[in-house]
């Protein structure tokens, strides 16, 4: 398996950060530039092709059959990826929110998703376990997980519309581990604690120089989360 995260170094000036090739599908060049990327990124990993989605912060997950050699695939509006074969590389994009890794290497399957705030709500996580489930027969037992860099929670100050839909009624401004809440989703939902990993880089206040929305504003750029299984 191949789980990482890959950036181009964001930039502090907005007007440079726009010039930084990234991972996004949208204001990251044209479509051609964008599938190339992609290819080449998955050429480079030892991977035929590549599938991405529209991301809408919601809890879809599509599943995926590897397609063609150096095929590039947007999966509709999905916010997570899902595949049972080899050589095909799944990826999500993410400027703060956090990049979701799940392998059931018994089934040969895996699956990656992106949680911002609304999908963490929504229960993307348990989304993204009953698609492999369904397809593929895992068991949340037997899976590994890991929460990539994202936004960390002394970082992430949200308002009173955030903190109600994690049920914090009553406060007006707070802070929210998105990467925590996940850890307790995913044990709650029967991953076992010692299968969960987290990443302890932020991408607002860590030095790995990621894209932040946060931090840049509509200037950041997407680093891609991806995901494949080599061919044997």
């Amino acid at each position: 398996m191949l789980p990482d995260t890959l950036a181009t170094p964001a930039p502090s000036a907005a007007a440079d950060a726009r010039r930084q090739p990234d991972f996004g599908l949208t204001d990251s060049g044209s479509a051609w530039d964008v599938s190339e990327r992609y290819v080449s990124l998955a050429q480079h990993l030892g991977l035929r092709s590549a599938a991405v989605a529209r991301q809408v912060h919601g809890t879809r997950i599509v599943a995926v059959d590897p397609p063609a050699p150096g095929a590039f695939l947007i999966a509709g509006e999905a916010d997570g990826l899902a595949c049972g074969g080899s050589g095909l590389l799944l990826a999500v994009t993410a400027a703060d929110c956090v990049p979701l890794y799940i392998v059931d290497e018994a089934n040969h399957a895996f699956a990656i998703l992106h949680a911002g705030w609304r999908g963490v709500v929504a229960g993307i996580l348990d989304s993204g376990l009953e698609a492999l489930a369904m397809f593929w027969g895992t068991s949340a037992k037997d899976v590994l997980m890991h929460l990539g860099p994202a936004i960390c929670g002394d970082c992430y100050e949200v308002g009173e519309e955030v903190l109600t839909a994690f049920g914090r009624t009553g406060e007006v401004r707070g802070h929210v581990d998105l990467r925590g809440e996940l850890a307790r989703q995913a044990v709650s939902s029967g991953v076992p604690p010692d299968q969960v990993t987290s990443s302890g880089l932020c991408t607002l206040c860590g030095t790995a120089q990621l894209h932040t929305y946060r931090g840049q504003g509509k200037a950041a750029g997407r680093q891609a989360a991806f995901l494949g299984w080599r061919q044997g």
